[in-house]
């Protein structure tokens, strides 16, 4: 059975929201069998490289440092004027990973049933924004709602919707294609090559800008 290294059975799992093995140990501590020493960790030398070797031999600067996102208030201030709001992409409502989990009848999408965009309460006052109505998020590049949850754990500045968002529910064919441009987060998101990190090519999710207001029903 492919379970038994984690010591559960099938019908265990299936009634486990979460299955967590701690029986094998982090893969730094395994031991190398030639040398009786730990593995460590996957760099040269083994070990937590705070000045990296490899980054400077591929050019790049070998110590972490800090770089203003291509948008900001402090980059683009003309920009935030219209988006005043800072937008933090891909957060998740566990157990629903990715775009998984959203089909009705299964029981996570009962238990998480709409898309959440993190507000602070001051910020959510001051745009008569209330727990659990629904908003447009906005970016330069497009516009999605999601429901707002009201939470003083976030930057009163900062704002924080979940990914992957999707609509089984809906009609698969064109120009519905499930409801994927209502909600998904990728809408508002940049995909200009000259945005993307040189080294890894991977895209600024975190730090948008963005404005929210209320959808108005008629």
């Amino acid at each position: 059975c492919r379970l038994e290294p984690l010591g559960i059975t099938f019908k265990e799992a299936a009634t486990q929201r979460y299955i967590i093995s701690s029986s094998q140990p982090w893969t730094y501590e395994t031991i190398n069998p030639k040398t009786g020493e730990p593995t460590g960790f996957a760099t040269p030398s083994g070990k937590i490289e705070l000045y990296s070797n490899v980054l400077k031999e591929l050019g790049d600067d070998p110590l972490p440092f800090y770089e203003e996102p291509p948008e900001s208030p402090v980059r683009t201030p003309d920009i935030a004027k219209d988006y005043p709001l800072i937008l933090i992409t891909g957060g998740r409502f566990l157990p629903q990973f990715h775009s998984e989990q959203r089909q009705l009848g299964m029981g996570m999408r009962e238990q998480h049933p709409d898309p959440l965009v993190d507000i602070h309460p001051d910020t959510a006052r001051a745009l008569g924004i209330a727990d659990g109505d629904w908003v447009y998020i906005e970016t330069r590049r497009g516009v999605i709602k999601q429901r707002a949850k009201l939470t003083t754990g976030i930057d009163p500045r900062v704002v924080n919707i979940e990914a992957s968002w999707w609509f089984p529910e809906q009609p698969g064919q064109e120009p519905w294609l499930y409801g994927v441009w209502q909600s998904n987060a990728n809408v508002l998101t940049m995909d200009d090559p000259d945005t993307c990190d040189p080294l890894t090519g991977g895209w600024p999710i975190r730090a948008l800008l963005c404005k929210v207001y209320k959808v108005r029903t008629p």
